[in-house]
């Protein structure tokens, strides 16, 4: 029998514990993944002591030596993440669920008696009682037992309860605990927990957290702060998922929790670019998705982002980041925009890559990967009190029948008190889009600033008379400089340095190009940059005077206020 060191462990609300045995109904197994196209792989895999951690991820053989694997150097901490998680467990049991093979469910079961050794052991892996590890291997464990007991396994049910016991103190820690998604996986891990040990302590302190997580979490559009789309969405259907499991006891997050929910149920149907696809901002993908597509602006200052976009005569869509309320997920994308045209992607942000420190993580995540403007010879920093100070920020928005226009700010340089700002807007006459790039400074000297594009691997690239045409598929846009620069290049996709490379898949990427423009400059406007189809529009005309921006689109006339 395993030594059960669990039970040496001080766990402060021990008295609460029912001595009886573990009692789990089929509401209370939440299963870590849905079957899919590659969980017999997975599963049929694991039977052969070969272990894929996650899709895609480098296999390792189920050994003596298999919770110690370090491959950090290619995964960062997300190697040993999903290890400690025993996702491969949740591939087993979702096959045996599926098959009835009883092979997969005994294959679990040793694969987490083999964990609770190595634990025994003692060890200093650090991901053994990380948060987000640490919930998704409570659901795993809560769900084996369920089913070897309905399929008649012998089980140490002592140990298993001085196991789920432990889980329980790592969970309830607030020490451990953030007002984040790992935070909420926490939560929805404590809440089962609590009703399969009878421990209402534990119930009580996962339901109120994520109650107060999401109040924290969500901005007044219903938009979750952190960052990424990807993230949104889990979210989101982390917390209806609890709110299902609530129903059945008889318990709810309450009216105002889901009216949230609903409002932000509608955020992914604006977000969706016209392919139907999310922009990889933050750390997220580009996944098709099946979601119906809404053509409505967004604005939202809490969350730091907004949408520009229009559907007829041929649909074109932007997105601004500008702007943060949590550091998590964020990259130093501030004044940077994506854009689609009639579907197909001209700029792009270029995903997360990985969450290890290699060069490649630290560059996706910089200001040098995004659409953006910036100083070339300072930096800033992601810190969370920009959630209160807001040294970056959306700081307007206007929409009439002519054109739509938003604008944010930067002013967290770090050792510069200069403050860059970017208004963009996008016509509705005509496929045209106007980038207005200021500083306000009260230095003497020059500055060095970028104007940078990164563009989509598809997108080609030749100079014209206006400047450079980028072509992709059947689409053509222009980009043109209506102020002096001093120079512009087409910057080459590199991996060793690395630049102008975007995300493929975790840990993948592939080339592509920037166009980069530099302008050393003390003055008010910077650039002034106009986006267009030439095909439609013939001539085009922008100049600045007194705060105000006159533009001739084939001799129609706005006057805008800046």
């Amino acid at each position: 029998m395993t030594q059960n060191i669990f039970e040496m462990n001080d766990i402060s609300n021990e008295q609460t514990i029912e001595k009886k045995e573990l009692e789990i109904t089929e509401k209370d197994v939440f299963p870590l993944l849905k079957y899919r196209k590659g969980t017999k792989n997975i599963a049929d895999k694991a039977l052969e002591n070969t272990i894929v951690p996650f899709p895609n991820f480098d296999s390792v053989k189920f050994d003596e030596n298999y919770w110690y694997t370090d491959k950090k150097k290619k995964y960062g901490d997300s190697y040993q993440l999903y290890l400690q998680s025993m996702r491969v467990c949740a591939e087993l049991l979702n096959e045996y669920t599926q098959s009835k093979n009883i092979d997969y469910l005994k294959k679990a079961e040793e694969i987490i008696q083999s964990w609770i050794n190595f634990v025994s052991k003692g060890t200093k892996e650090k991901m053994v009682w990380y948060d987000h590890p640490t919930a998704n291997r409570t659901q795993v464990i809560i769900q084996f037992l369920y089913l070897a007991k309905n399929a008649g396994l012998e089980i140490d049910e002592e140990l298993y309860k001085s196991v789920l016991k432990k889980h329980g103190e790592v969970l309830s820690n607030d020490a451990k605990y953030n007002n984040n998604n790992h935070g909420l996986m926490m939560d929805k891990a404590l809440m089962v927990l609590g009703n399969v040990l009878g421990d209402l302590h534990l119930f009580s302190k996962g339901y109120y957290r994520a109650i107060d997580t999401f109040w924290y979490s969500f901005s007044y559009c219903g938009i979750h702060i952190e960052n990424s789309p990807d993230y949104h969405n889990m979210v989101v259907r982390m917390y209806e998922e609890i709110e299902t499991y609530l129903k059945s006891s008889g318990r709810t997050f309450g009216a105002n929790v889901n009216g949230y929910l609903n409002l932000a149920k509608k955020y992914p149907e604006i977000l969706l670019k016209p392919d139907r696809t999310l922009p990889a901002i933050g750390d997220s993908g580009s996944i098709k998705r099946k979601s119906h597509k809404v053509y409505n602006n967004l604005y939202d200052e809490e969350a730091g982002i907004s949408i520009l976009q229009y559907r007829d005569p041929k649909p074109i869509y932007m997105s601004f980041v500008c702007g943060y309320s949590s550091r998590v997920h964020k990259h130093k994308d501030d004044l940077s925009i994506t854009l689609n045209y009639n579907g197909v992607d001209f700029f792009e942000d270029p995903g997360k890559y990985n969450y290890s420190k290699s060069k490649e993580r630290k560059y996706m995540i910089s200001r040098r990967a995004h659409s953006s403007f910036f100083m070339k010879q300072f930096d800033y920093t992601i810190k969370p009190e920009n959630r209160f100070d807001r040294k970056v920020k959306l700081t307007g928005y206007y929409d009439n029948k002519s054109y739509s226009l938003v604008q944010g700010e930067n002013g967290d340089y770090d050792g510069s008190s200069a403050v860059l700002s970017r208004k963009t807007i996008l016509f509705k006459s005509a496929p045209v889009i106007i980038l207005v790039d200021d500083v306000d400074t009260s230095v003497r000297h020059e500055l060095k600033f970028v104007q940078n594009f990164n563009l989509a691997s598809s997108v080609s690239i030749e100079e014209s008379d206006e400047g450079y045409r980028l072509t992709n598929k059947e689409e053509a846009l222009t980009i043109k400089q209506f102020n002096a620069i001093d120079t512009n290049e087409i910057v080459a996709g590199d991996f060793e340095k690395p630049v102008a490379i975007n995300t493929t898949g975790f840990g993948k990427a592939e080339k592509t190009n920037q166009l980069r423009f530099e302008r050393a400059s003390n003055k008010g406007n910077v650039y002034c940059t106009a986006i267009y189809d030439d095909r439609v529009v013939k001539n085009l005309n922008i100049t600045i005077e007194n705060d105000v921006i006159n533009v001739d689109i084939d001799g129609r006339i706005y006057q805008i206020h800046l």
